[in-house]
């Protein structure tokens, strides 16, 4: 009997522990300092070029020993004013925690407030049959992709047919833009402007000694050298 007694005793205190455990675990989650994000309402559908609305956000709240990255990419939740009225720079989905990224606005600069000091644009013709603007944005880094050049020489004329062996890969270079596009496809199409043709690039390329640098000077070579045919682009990773 006593043994009985001993065991439900036992059980009881297990169970009084187990609930003042949860209720201090509770508690100190109650109290944790919280951070609050902007996210997207749950009902709500937000389509490319939309414009936000209030009622498209509500407060997410998170711990702040919790936060990861989120302090530094995600939209918190006191700057709400300021995303009223702008444009989605894509489409939304309820329950989505807003990222500073998807804020970007196309790029308003002058193609000469992008270089250097030691920079140069240079603009090429790309092979449209082999390039797929949509996948490239400025600030990508590309390089070209061209049939390697066998006899020509510096008296070689503009549009004499070259020989052909293996390849020859030049870059990499920084793509400044696509045509009149200086951002990503995404936000160019949410603010309603016109793309118009991306077969065209803008590069950044270096000077040394009031010299093209080498690879810039050889790319130069092979435009005149083939009456500015398009050059096949191959694209680099990303750069974290």
């Amino acid at each position: 009997m006593r043994g009985i007694q001993g065991v439900v005793i036992a059980a009881c205190v297990g169970i009084v522990g187990a609930v003042c455990n949860w209720y201090y675990i509770h508690r100190l989650s109650r109290d944790k300092e919280k951070v609050a994000f902007v996210a997207i309402e749950r009902q709500a559908q937000i389509n490319l070029g939309d414009r936000f609305k209030e009622a498209h956000f509500v407060k997410v709240d998170i711990p702040k020993d919790n936060l990861g990255r989120l302090d530094e990419t995600a939209v918190k939740w006191d700057a709400l004013d300021t995303l009223i009225d702008l444009p989605a720079t894509r489409s939304f989905q309820g329950g989505e925690i807003l990222l500073h990224q998807d804020l970007k606005t196309p790029a308003s600069k002058e193609l000469n407030d992008l270089i250097g000091e030691n920079e140069r644009v240079m603009w090429l013709p790309v092979d449209a049959r082999s390039f797929n603007p949509q996948h490239v944005n400025p600030g990508d880094e590309v390089s070209f992709r061209i049939p390697s050049m066998i006899g020509i020489t510096a008296g070689s004329r503009p549009g004499q047919t070259p020989k052909t062996g293996s390849e020859e890969i030049i870059g990499p270079f920084r793509i400044l833009a696509l045509g009149n596009r200086k951002g990503s496809s995404e936000v160019h199409r949410a603010s309603g402007l016109s793309a118009g043709s991306e077969n065209t690039i803008a590069i950044s390329v270096k000077i040394e000694n009031d010299q093209l640098e080498p690879k810039a000077q050889r790319i130069s070579e092979v435009m005149q050298m083939t009456n500015f045919n398009g050059v096949q682009i191959l694209l680099h990773p990303a750069i974290e």
